[in-house]
């Protein structure tokens, strides 16, 4: 009896101790652990986030006594992390499951997007993913030579690089029975629509390379638009991908030119509004809308802060249905309430094209009307001949026209002022912080207009051949 007492007790210690090892093993299973190494640590930061939509700020990592990053992380199904040195504008990518370890191993920050070493429990992702961005990469180093070339040619160059993902994740696929079915699946939504955005792309790039109007542009084929339909407009699971959402902001782009140069104007009184009304009508999933809405907004607020927040607010915010998404813009809003109207402007030293030193102070008691360009700028180039006769209607009036160059090097700025006799104020600022930081321009081309007191009157002004030329009139009747 006492041997059966005893077998017992056995059995319950084990059983109790199976069933604390499967709460523990449940407790600690969606913990995961990315550990980056630099072999040769100079004092960089690094930038950890998620490629979910719903993560707009990354987390910022410190190297530890050892000079390692790591961060971890609480997950409860496999997730795809950017990793992002400050400073640098690439990133590399990695594939983490719950309860995955990931290491990384670099020489240097300089090195971390060209050479990393991967190591952990499942490398195999990770080195994929990794030669997978870099053929793409490659690729896109061509992109202006492929675009530039008629419709037949450029689809190959396009196919190509879609045949050879195809190629590499069904290698992928046969060398590893049991590679993550998830991951094969993402993978390969990755190439489709890294190839349907590029077919997306194709017709506006061709006409831009090429310098021709809409008119004059590009006539595609009847058989052009069939790619779409491989792809999926309303897929959810697939917003962990940058290049799916890429892929439905393309598809749902309002026409820019429609808008400016129609009645749509008048009717939806802003673009951002036109935009997102675009968004209501052709999108059913209120998950997909509600973030597209986010992205569209923030970036018009990235480039234009709060320009015609009352034309399009209401709509925004019925469309958007994260608090999160609203609360950042309304946070990066705030930034811009130094250039609202009637604020005083930041001044600055310029070089125009005779070597003087000029500033916005010397031209105090007039209108000034600012285009920020630079020659590299074909949009920019685009407004040159409307800005060219504005000067001409205005000869002798109270406004004075500056053209602000943003390029690196003085050189191409001096002769394309030269070659195209261009009138006006002509100045070069460069690289210029207080261009990018206080005006905040983010770009190009930019216009402003400044009052006769040295305020801002509009920091986001229209362009020429958008109707600046009623604004100013009307300005000058004042």
């Amino acid at each position: 009896m006492n041997k059966i007492k005893s077998i017992l007790s056995l059995s319950i210690i084990t059983m109790l101790a199976f069933l604390i090892s499967c709460n523990s093993e449940n407790q600690t299973s969606n913990k995961a652990v990315i550990k980056l190494n630099f072999k040769d640590y100079s004092g960089a930061q690094v930038i950890v986030k998620s490629t979910s939509p719903y993560q707009i700020n990354g987390d910022t990592l410190n190297a530890n006594e050892t000079e390692a990053f790591i961060y971890n992380t609480t997950i409860d199904k496999p997730t795809y992390f950017e990793l992002n040195i400050i400073g640098q504008r690439q990133a590399i990518t990695v594939y983490i499951r719950p309860g995955d370890s990931v290491i990384v191993n670099t020489q240097d920050a300089r090195t971390f997007t060209s050479t990393p070493e991967f190591g952990g429990n499942a490398p195999i992702y990770n080195d994929y993913i990794f030669k997978a961005e870099q053929v793409s990469a490659s690729f896109n180093n061509t992109l202006m030579n492929i675009f530039k070339n008629e419709e037949s040619q450029a689809l190959k160059a396009i196919d190509s690089l879609r045949a050879i993902h195809a190629d590499n994740i069904a290698a992928l696929r046969k060398g590893n029975s049991n590679i993550d079915p998830y991951f094969l699946k993402i993978e390969e939504a990755r190439a489709l629509y890294g190839w349907a955005n590029l077919h997306s792309l194709y017709p506006k790039y061709y006409n831009y390379i090429n310098k021709l109007d809409d008119e004059n542009g590009i006539k595609l084929s009847p058989e052009f638009d069939t790619y779409l339909a491989e792809v999926k407009l309303s897929n959810v699971d697939l917003l962990v991908l940058p290049v799916y959402t890429n892929f439905l902001k393309q598809y749902y782009q309002a026409d820019y030119d429609l808008y400016y140069n129609t009645e749509l104007e008048a009717e939806y009184s802003s673009y951002a509004n036109y935009q997102l009304s675009e968004y209501n009508k052709g999108i059913e999933n209120s998950e997909i809308k509600s973030i597209l809405a986010y992205t569209s907004i923030n970036d018009q607020v990235n480039y234009q802060g709060k320009k015609d927040k009352g034309t399009y607010w209401e709509l925004f915010s019925n469309i958007c249905t994260n608090d999160i998404f609203i609360k950042d813009i309304e946070s990066k809003m705030e930034k811009w309430a130094h250039l609202d109207k009637g604020q005083p402007i930041k001044d600055i030293e310029m070089q125009d094209i005779d070597e003087n030193i000029v500033s916005f102070s010397d031209f105090k008691g007039k209108w000034i009307y600012i285009d920020v360009w630079a020659t590299w700028c074909n949009p920019c180039i685009k407004e040159i001949p409307v800005l060219k006769q504005l000067e001409e209607d205005f000869r002798g009036k109270d406004v004075v026209f500056i053209s602000l160059s943003v390029d690196r090097q003085a050189e191409p700025w001096q002769e394309m002022v030269k070659a195209k006799e261009l009138k006006g104020v002509q100045v070069w600022v460069g690289q210029n912080e207080i261009i990018s930081t206080f005006y905040k321009v983010s770009g190009i081309p930019r216009f402003m207009i400044f009052d006769p007191q040295g305020n801002i009157y509009d920091a986001n002004a229209k362009r020429p051949s958008m109707g600046a030329g009623d604004i100013i009139s009307d300005l000058l009747k004042k």
